[in-house]
């Protein structure tokens, strides 16, 4: 078997006038029993019968990791909008909300819950289905697919005519995101192990960013426009992003690619035992039955996923309890009005951007000690977890005692920006070690442990009110806090021991 590099038209291949050639291949210069060109095949590599297509070195700009700076990162800003604009309509309609029910005539309450939260239920729905499929056909497709429905639906969204209609498509909104499962994926294409840290650090803060300024743009949209330009808005700006995937965006998963590569070379040299290295004896069949119950059967099946998902599930609920208890807290504790309330969130959103900027420096700086000695391990993108683990309980003690004794305002913000620090300190960390872990699995592992994260945002934060009127903000707090604390001990356990768990896992999708 041989590895061969991407076979273009170039001088060395080109036949010259007059000579015999083969699929435009002078005949003297191609293997007969392969139908390939002499300077990709030797004897030895024909020999038993198959060749088999991988990337070549580095000037081969088939594969993703070897293309431009430029075009990579021009990928990794416009997927990281998309996420932006996609997590900006998660919560952007929660401060209009009471503009809702009155258009529509509503006075249930449960409403307002209901057009914020449904939209979690759809996403853990959406990338279960996306994510295998991508492993199936690649990211191309599914990026321009799903970012299409999204349009489609949040216009739907701004023409709602009644509650229902506008919950429904909010449910069709949620299942039609894609770059959930697909950007840390995308990131893991496009950049070596040691070079991942800055794309996920940027990646990573869309998901966390949006929710914090989403409640602001929306309250200011709302007053100053009406509610269905908050959901108008959203539509324009992923309209100019699918502009930009229609010119930019190109194919980056190395299994999609390598495969195209494999049945052109196929029909080029009629050659039927040219094959991808990612290619398997399965039928379509039983690789599409793999692919669509992967997500969940990596979800139960492997320690190192549940756990960091259990983790992130924790983590993810209470950024969304506190994003949906800040404004009723300033406004009780501090007599915030309604017009000034959405500044509170500034204090959450500037410790997002300052974690982002430490994972930046401090995610690759283990795994470039260890990749000059060869010991590169995904477990080396864990140590941000650990400061993140004693950051993020410290702001949720110092937020609510602040509060409960109402030190002025400006340190329960402070203590949400070092809440922000933590949040981030953990997520983006737990991501850049599913991808490392899971390798061309990694959009299925990032979709399992979705399902898990969108469960803690949709049902952790309604534990938030019974919680505080019990306990009090103190107190309330204060046992988030412990329950943060007894998660500590996770990556340490993993950095451990996570080598052995991957070398077990029966289905061993180690990357």
């Amino acid at each position: 078997m041989i590895e061969t590099p991407d076979i273009t038209s170039d001088e060395e291949t080109k036949p010259t006038q007059g000579t015999k050639a083969i699929n435009g291949i002078p005949i003297e210069k191609v293997d007969s029993r392969s139908n390939l060109p002499r300077n990709v095949v030797s004897e030895w590599e024909v020999a038993g019968q198959e060749v088999v297509v991988d990337f070549g070195d580095e000037t081969d700009l088939s594969n993703p990791q070897n293309w431009s700076p430029k075009l990579k990162w021009s990928l990794v800003v416009m997927v990281s909008t998309l996420d932006l604009a996609v997590t900006l309509a998660t919560i952007i309609c929660a401060p209009v909300a009471p503009q809702i029910l009155a258009e529509f005539n509503q006075e249930d309450s449960l409403y307002i819950t209901l057009i914020v939260s449904i939209w979690e239920l759809g996403e853990i729905l959406g990338p279960l289905i996306v994510a295998p499929l991508s492993e199936l056909y690649g990211r191309f497709y599914f990026y321009h697919s799903g970012t299409i429905l999204f349009i489609i639906f949040s216009a739907a969204c701004a023409l709602s005519t009644n509650i229902q209609s506008l919950i429904a498509f909010r449910f069709l909104n949620g299942m039609a995101v894609v770059s959930t499962a697909l950007n840390p994926s995308m990131v893991g294409d496009l950049f070596r192990v040691e070079q991942r840290g800055s794309a996920m650090a940027i990646v990573g803060l869309a998901p966390l960013l949006g929710p914090v300024v989403g409640p602001i743009i929306g309250g200011y949209l709302g007053d100053a426009l009406g509610w269905r330009w908050c959901f108008w808005l959203i539509t324009i700006l992923c309209g100019f992003l699918e502009i930009c995937f229609l010119v930019f965006l190109r194919e980056t998963y190395a299994v999609e690619i390598l495969n195209k590569k494999a049945r052109r070379l196929r029909k080029e040299t009629n050659n039927p035992n040219i094959r991808s290295k990612y290619e398997t004896e399965h039928t379509a069949m039983q690789l599409f039955k793999d692919a669509c119950i992967r997500p969940l059967v990596l979800l139960l099946t492997s320690p190192i996923l549940f756990l960091m998902s259990l983790y992130v599930c924790v983590v993810y609920g209470y950024l969304y309890l506190v994003l949906t208890t800040l404004t009723t807290v300033f406004e009780t504790v501090y007599d915030f009005s309604s017009s000034v309330v959405g500044l509170s969130f500034l204090g959450l959103g500037f410790g997002c951007v300052v974690g982002v900027f430490l994972c930046r420096v401090t995610l690759d700086l283990w795994v470039r000690r260890q990749s000059q000695s060869g010991q590169t391990q995904p477990e080396q993108r864990l140590p941000p977890v650990i400061f993140g683990g004693f950051i993020l309980p410290f702001g949720l003690f110092m937020y609510g005692w602040t509060t409960e004794f109402q030190v002025q305002y400006m340190a329960p913000i402070v203590a949400t920006g070092i809440l922000g620090v933590g949040l981030v300190s953990t997520m983006i960390p737990v991501r850049s070690y599913l991808v490392d872990a899971f390798g061309i699995y990694s959009a299925s592992a990032i979709a399992g442990s979705a399902v898990l994260r969108n469960l803690g945002g949709t049902f952790v934060p309604l534990a938030g009110p019974p919680l505080y009127d019990r306990l009090g903000l103190g107190w309330g707090n204060s046992v988030l806090g412990f329950i943060a604390l007894a998660f500590i001990p996770a990556p340490l356990l993993l950095m451990k021991y996570g080598k052995t768990l991957r070398s077990i896992d029966k289905r061993k999708f180690e990357g």
